[in-house]
């Protein structure tokens, strides 16, 4: 076994003992075969050595009749002995391992037989073990070091670490660790009840690794509203999903985001904090229909500086967690665009509103850029992801009737998704077109396999002291968690 490989617990019968008992059968029937013909060798040398022939009938004229007799019987049993014993090696030379072989052959069909079945058996179940995790989409994503991996490690009540806890060498169905207890291999008959830890980092993981997980980063450029976008979809998710959808959400603390905090000071009209991690924070929940498998979503934010294009992007580089996002939600401010926040200007009070002051090509080519890097493709090759691209600040007055849902439904004669989409999508870029951000909107059609745009209000108005009300934030959220989790896509429809 690799040591590198190598598991705290036992090899399973059938791929050591098995073996070993095979090797024992073998050598231990043939050398008893030895023992015997060395035994009745040498039976047969004393015998011969006490008979000597020339001596015994020398001795035997010169006695008297009597003694004569009985030196004759004497004789006659030496030479019965000799018989017995040359009867004896011939048996055990020839005879005996015949039998022996035999004997032997019978019990190695018999293992052979054994351990055809239980390789068979060993192949259907990791098959269906393998199926299970692939139907369900079984991974997980680590908010800690960011890693995804589709397997965590498990821990033994005896602290022994098992990084690769399935059937195999060590055990089809349970595996023996070194302490003697017998853990499960397959979530099939219990794996997920064991102590589960990221095989990269060591942090616990919840439900011994049984879920289906989506990572899907928010990223927008500095005040674009991320955070307050995400924690407003969960808070619209927390409230809705259930009667909705009959999708129960459950908030999973990982202890390193803030929706809590941030949903009770929305909740009181308060804004939160501007985000300042430079890495991605996960806020994370999931939504799991009855009787499915658990869908994990992470919900992912990091601080909109790491897209200055100024910084080199060394700080967003060592965000892994792109590497490993399933799709992604692309935060757009309308004020980041020049020509449209000198329009409203005029008219509108902006300074509630915290525009973003990054152009949108700048934080798109950043972006971009570093999703190359992490994937080693060319700057020309599209990327194979989702992006759902969301106008937030609807409430902007007179924004609502350019590209909001007033507008949709305006161009739309009735309640047909795709067809509020494709209208969505063409009012979107005509906004786009008409404030001079065709270059924008080229790279993100150029650059992503699927793109599709939204609008939304993550508060309802500027702070003043009023709770806050979202508008159409779950709308992005659900279009990609749909083209992602089948159990989820069913309920959706």
């Amino acid at each position: 076994m690799n040591k590198k490989h190598a598991q705290p617990a036992e090899l399973s019968y059938f791929f050591l003992g098995g073996f070993v008992e095979i090797r024992n059968v073998v050598l231990g029937a043939f050398k008893h075969c030895g023992e015997s013909l060395k035994k009745n060798r040498q039976g047969l040398k004393t015998s011969w050595a006490n008979l000597n022939l020339i001596d015994t009938v020398a001795s035997i004229i010169s006695l008297e009749v009597f003694e004569m007799i009985k030196a004759m019987f004497k004789v006659g049993w030496s030479l019965i002995k000799l018989g017995f014993y040359v009867a004896r090696l011939v048996f055990s030379a020839i005879v005996t391992p015949i039998i022996c072989a035999v004997i032997t052959l019978i019990q190695v069909l018999i293992l052979l037989t054994m351990f055809l079945f239980s390789t068979i058996f060993f192949a259907v179940i990791i098959l269906i073990d393998r199926i299970y995790c692939s139907v369900n989409s079984i991974a997980n994503h680590c908010p800690f070091c960011q890693k995804h991996y589709y397997m965590p490690q498990y821990v033994c009540s005896c602290g022994n670490k098992h990084s690769r806890l399935r059937p195999g060498v060590y055990g089809i169905l349970k595996r023996k660790c070194n302490c003697g207890a017998l853990l499960p291999t397959t979530f099939l008959n219990g794996r997920q009840k064991l102590d589960a830890q990221c095989p990269f980092c060591g942090n616990n993981v919840k439900g011994g690794g049984l879920q289906a997980s989506w990572c899907i980063p928010v990223v927008g450029g500095p005040s674009s509203g991320k955070t307050v976008y995400i924690n407003m979809t969960m808070m619209s998710l927390e409230k809705n999903s259930m009667s909705m959808y009959g999708l129960p959400f459950v908030y999973e603390d990982n202890g390193l985001d803030e929706y809590k905090e941030i949903s009770g000071r929305l909740l009181k009209g308060y804004l939160p904090d501007k985000t300042t991690d430079h890495r991605l924070r996960y806020y994370q929940f999931s939504l799991t229909p009855p009787g499915a498998t658990k869908q994990l979503i992470s919900l992912c934010d990091v601080a909109g500086e790491l897209f200055d294009i100024n910084s080199g992007g060394v700080q967003i580089n060592a965000q892994i967690g792109f590497r490993f996002a399933n799709s992604f939600i692309m935060v757009i401010d309308p004020l980041a665009i020049p020509s449209y926040r000198e329009e409203v200007s005029g008219t509108t009070q902006l300074q509630g509103y915290k525009a973003s002051a990054q152009s949108l090509d700048e934080m798109v080519d950043m972006f971009v850029r570093t999703l190359q890097n992490m994937f080693s493709i060319k700057a020309n090759a599209m990327l194979k992801s989702d992006v759902a691209v969301v106008f937030t600040k609807v409430d902007i007055p007179g924004l609502e009737e350019k590209i909001g849902e007033s507008a949709v439904l305006k161009k739309t004669k009735g309640s047909d998704m795709k067809e509020r989409c494709q209208t969505r999508n063409k009012l979107c870029e005509q906004f786009l077109r008409e404030y001079n951000e065709e270059n924008f909107l080229l790279n993100l059609k150029s650059r992503f396999k699927s793109i599709q745009f939204f609008t939304c209000s993550a508060l309802g108005h500027v702070q003043n002291g009023e709770q806050f009300t979202a508008s159409n934030v779950e709308e992005p959220f659900y279009w990609l968690v749909k083209k992602k989790s089948k159990v989820i896509s069913k309920v959706l429809k």
